[in-house]
């Protein structure tokens, strides 16, 4: 079980390690002389190599130690960074990663890795051969004399001050870790206080096969011996108790067990545990809205008031378990820079990429979801908006294309967007494609405006693409990002500019369990729409609805307003309302207003997303359903899909 625990912590924080030497790598080649990142990578490696040797993978340590070896040459200026070193680098990172998921999965290593370490000798320097260090000796030790008289202390208090010296097998492959091991380990039986070589030559690996420890201890000596002599690769143990003088802590203090009391500050929740918890506390909303229904159905007035307790104790539960689903949006973005830059290598591209706001935070269930969108997005813009250097210096642009992803957070809202200055959207082109994939005619095709041209690239299969390629062509990418984002309950929109770039934008809610809703009535059902989405309500007479190119419209301080009459648009009948009073409720669609006429406004309530089944949830307008206080059914409107695209020019005469 223990063990266990140690291969899912090596298996995170690997994982971690490996996204941040991506994005250090990315940052090093575009920055050669970035030694803070040069260095980071180091750290990175040098701590994969340590766990590794110490979880017995050994595989993983070999190709982080020869990595390791490279990047130490690289700090130490004894050679270059240059772009075949950095392409080398990333093959280390896709060989670790192969190798940590046939950990992950409990499977014989099928990976050679010997092409990659005869490799890597190529950019070794001629001085990058081992080292000959000389054996250490028990007479090299010096104390001064604070030290000395801190050892007679702990002598006269019963402690033994003994000197071991500890020799590895001489085919040890990560003999730095084994020493880390032998120290940790002496840090449990008592307090190590020097060693020779130092702990920075002993993480290093500058050592020959021997080194020397200081240890005070209460311990018996054998049984010292006993626990080192268990460690794999020690091939032996030598004790000298020393009476006198001697050291104090110095080095070893990092090695030191914190001592028997440590505090907890963090814990890893695995992602299934996380979700059973925030199912539950959909559940314990649902009831709590319950409750509220027969507290104001017999108005007693202890009810109320646990009512109230109740209702406080699980808003705050839900919003606690809600931050513990967020993560930075930074998570999927992370990987994105290495993508970019092997795409346009590939393509013979010259791209800078920058990511502005991946501090911003979502929903663990919506980053699962559109990590694929936005690599299509890149994709696309890779393939299809940068132009090679030499058709951008001919358009005299600077033959470095620029690719940015932008994150915001607005009116409850995540807007992401994908943009690049390169060649936009030829127009020309899908009206060809039209004519011969979705077979419109040509006097359709001349009606199109330009909303109606970008909607097409959202068909399943459309491509504008004159051959397939690894990176696109086959019509597969705008589809999947349009239906993805609309599952999410978010749309997606886009502008572009012939040779100006192409802009994609993606609204989406922060999180999808629980959310806050307005009830409303059309005719006798009940439907649910998202607070995130409303402007205002409001009441007018039936005579300021007017209308405007066979558009109905109202004006609200002075703005004019196109309205959505819900009962045709959801196949109900007619509504009728008392004393001649429309209540209106007023969306936000894209940066413009939209009025969705509605029976009656019940107010606003907390509630449960439930997903819909496959038949249903293609339902247009339809996002989900949610369970009332009654135990009724109430759907979702997707208020985006009903208004019909961004600015709600989609909107028709009925």
């Amino acid at each position: 079980m223990q063990d266990n625990v140690y291969r899912e912590l090596f298996l995170t924080e690997s994982a971690e390690y490996l996204k941040l030497m991506s994005q250090c790598l990315v940052t090093l080649e575009e920055k050669p002389s970035d030694s803070s990142s040069l260095n980071e990578v180091f750290r990175c490696i040098h701590t994969i190599k340590g766990m590794s040797a110490t979880m017995g993978f050994d595989k993983i340590s070999q190709v982080s130690h020869s990595t390791e070896n490279l990047l130490d040459e690289l700090r130490n200026k004894k050679i270059k960074v240059t772009s075949k070193i950095i392409d080398r680098l990333f093959a280390c990172l896709d060989m670790l990663e192969g190798l940590i998921e046939e950990v992950r999965l409990e499977q014989p290593s099928k990976i050679d890795i010997m092409p990659y370490l005869s490799d890597l000798k190529r950019f070794l320097s001629p001085e990058g051969i081992e080292e000959i260090f000389p054996e250490p000796s028990f007479e090299a030790l010096e104390f001064s004399e604070p030290e000395q008289q801190k050892f007679n202390q702990m002598d006269e208090e019963g402690a033994n001050i003994l000197q071991i010296k500890i020799t590895l097998d001489a085919d040890c492959v990560m003999k730095q870790a084994r020493a880390v091991m032998v120290l940790m380990n002496l840090a449990r039986l008592g307090e190590v206080v020097k060693s020779l070589p130092n702990v920075d030559d002993l993480e290093q690996g500058r050592f020959g096969a021997s080194f020397i420890a200081v240890l005070i201890s209460k311990e018996k000596i054998e049984i010292i011996r006993q626990e080192l002599s268990n460690i794999l690769e020690v091939q032996g143990v030598e004790i000298i108790l020393l009476k006198t003088s001697f050291t104090t802590p110095v080095q070893a203090e990092k090695y030191a067990a914190a001592s028997y009391v440590k505090k907890i500050q963090s814990m890893r929740i695995s992602v299934e545990r996380l979700d059973k918890i925030m199912n539950l506390v959909g559940e314990l909303t649902i009831a709590k809205i319950r409750l509220l229904e027969i507290s104001k159905s017999y108005k007693l007035k202890p009810l109320d008031e646990i009512v109230f307790f109740v209702g406080r104790l699980t808003s705050s539960l839900q919003d606690e378990i809600t931050q513990t689903r967020l993560l930075p949006i930074a998570y999927i973005l992370d990987t994105f820079p290495r993508m970019v830059r092997d795409l346009a290598k590939k393509d013979n591209k010259e791209i800078d990429f920058q990511i502005i706001g991946s501090e911003i935070e979502l929903d663990r269930v919506i980053l699962d979801e559109i990590s694929n969108p936005l690599m299509h997005l890149l994709r696309n813009a890779v393939d299809h908006g940068i132009e090679p250097p030499e058709e951008r210096k001919r358009l005299k642009k600077d033959p470095r294309g620029k690719i940015a992803i932008e994150i915001s957070r607005e009116r409850g809202q995540i807007f992401i967007t994908v943009s690049d200055d390169g060649r936009g959207i030829d127009f020309e082109a899908v009206k060809r494609q039209a004519r011969i994939k979705v077979l419109l005619s040509d006097e359709e095709v001349a009606q199109l405006d330009q909303k109606g041209i970008l909607d097409l690239l959202t068909l399943p299969g459309f491509s504008t693409s004159e051959k397939v390629t690894e990176v696109s062509g086959r019509g597969v990418g705008l589809d999947v990002v349009k239906s993805r984002i609309e599952a999410l309950g978010g749309r997606l929109d886009f502008q572009t500019q012939p040779r100006g770039g192409s802009r994609f934008i993606l609204a989406l809610p922060l999180t999808v369990a629980i959310i806050k809703a307005m009830l409303v009535k059309v005719q006798d059902e009940t439907y649910a729409i998202p607070l995130m989405n409303i402007r205002e309500t409001i009441k007018i007479d039936e005579g300021e609805i007017k209308l405007i190119q066979n558009f109905e419209v109202i004006k609200v301080r002075d703005e004019i307003i196109p309205i959505l009459r819900l009962d045709e648009e959801l196949g109900l009948e007619s509504q009728t309302f008392k004393e001649g009073k429309i209540p209106i409720v007023i969306i936000e669609v894209g940066n413009k207003g939209m009025g969705l006429i509605v029976t009656k406004v019940l107010g606003e309530q907390d509630i449960v997303v439930k997903p819909l089944g496959t038949i249903v949830k293609k339902t247009k307008g339809i996002a989900g359903a949610t369970i009332l206080g009654k135990g009724n059914v109430a759907l979702i409107l997707d208020v985006m899909s009903l208004g019909g695209g961004v600015d709600g020019r989609s909107k028709i005469n009925r």
